[in-house]
């Protein structure tokens, strides 16, 4: 379909994010790069890593479009079970949910990390 359309991205553990603007479909490919500066998203909902980096807020361990004390209680648990794998608890990717995984989860959800749509 043609036409002007916001792109969302989301995945295992993040908050899913929109375009700021929306996007012309008219040509493929259609290229976005979220990555250059915060403003590339919707709401500037993109975590600063590097000086010219912007990244996905991570630690949506439940999918509800909040990062908080619900997504550290999943994480919790999942670290107490010992388990491991490419698991939605799992935030840094290392294959161990751990207390690793706590850290980036509660500083975005002492920062209300939320999602934010157009």
């Amino acid at each position: 379909h043609s036409g002007a359309r916001y792109i969302a991205i989301s995945h295992r553990n993040s908050i899913e994010i929109w375009s700021a603007a929306p996007v012309n479909l008219v040509s493929t490919p259609i290229l976005y790069d979220f990555s250059l500066q915060s403003t590339s998203a919707y709401g500037n909902n993109l975590c600063h890593v590097d000086p010219s980096v912007y990244a996905i807020f991570c630690g949506d361990a439940n999918k509800d479009g909040v990062v908080d004390s619900m997504d550290m209680g999943d994480i919790d648990n999942a670290s107490g079970a010992f388990m491991m794998g490419y698991l939605i608890t799992d935030i840094n990717g290392d294959g161990v949910i751990d207390s690793n995984d706590l850290a980036p989860t509660e500083n975005n959800a002492s920062n209300f990390i939320i999602v934010i749509t157009p």
